[in-house]
């Protein structure tokens, strides 16, 4: 034990970017685009994070896996009996929405239970077969970003640019590797939140040790979120997470 808590804290030998949310595509058999997303639903997309969290080219100690659809349509994010299944952000997002004549409420989903259970069932069970294959010694970094404005997910504007998030158990990195993350952006200048305004990192059932942190990143930073156009701070944005990995990867020998 002390030998893998010694090794992890001179670099992972691998990094997992895990981007669950950033897509705006929904199933071809599915009657919905994301024009049919209301402006309410449109602040929950994490627009252009496998843009800032990939790097432009290919390293045999960065992976990715990527969510292919939008997370209206099928959040892998959440867990089996979510606690927010109640408030209709579960798995399947469904919400009570006015009709159209403005007589009455309609619930409005894009996907039924059914179609969105199978396809987290699915996923799941490719990304724990990507962590397997990789094996201990490896980094989920779960990458996000979070809308400045209130939304259905936060009522409070945040008063930060930058969130850590890990989880109480056996995922959680060491200080050392949190103080690293959290030393590198501000560093670079950023305001920092540990745990706050969002908390934990998504983990996977898997029979290997792994560790896993949240990065989420203030949309503000690097697009405008009425027009949804990256703004000049995004390539800035993109260099500063890209600077991070070299930081918490093994030098190569």
């Amino acid at each position: 034990m002390e030998q893998k808590r010694k090794t992890r804290c001179e670099g992972f030998e691998h990094i997992l970017l895990h981007i669950p949310h950033s897509s705006t595509q929904f199933p071809e058999n599915i009657p919905h685009t994301f024009s049919d997303l209301d402006v309410d639903e449109r602040l929950l997309v994490d627009y252009y994070t496998d843009e800032l969290f990939m790097p432009d080219e290919e390293r045999w100690q960065i992976h990715n896996v990527i969510f292919p659809y939008c997370r209206l349509y099928c959040d892998v994010e959440r867990l089996i009996n979510d606690p927010l299944e109640e408030n209709g952000l579960g798995i399947s997002y469904r919400r009570w929405v006015p009709c159209v004549n403005g007589h009455g409420q309609i619930c409005r989903s894009f996907s039924t239970k059914e179609q969105a259970f199978k396809l987290y069932a699915d996923y799941h069970a490719q990304v724990s077969k990507q962590i397997v294959e990789l094996g201990n010694y490896l980094l989920l970094i779960d990458c996000h970003s979070f809308s400045s404005q209130p939304n259905l997910l936060n009522s409070n504007l945040p008063d930060i640019d930058i969130c850590i998030g890990y989880n109480d158990d056996a995922t959680c990195p060491n200080r050392v590797v949190i103080g690293k993350i959290k030393q590198h952006f501000l560093s670079c200048g950023y305001k920092i939140g540990i745990n706050t305004p969002f908390s934990n990192s998504k983990t996977f059932e898997v029979p290997v040790e792994y560790h896993s942190v949240m990065i989420e990143v203030n949309k503000c930073l690097y697009m405008n979120e009425q027009t949804l156009e990256k703004t000049d701070g995004f390539d800035q944005l993109k260099a500063d997470i890209q600077s991070l990995y070299e930081k918490l990867l093994q030098r190569s020998k």
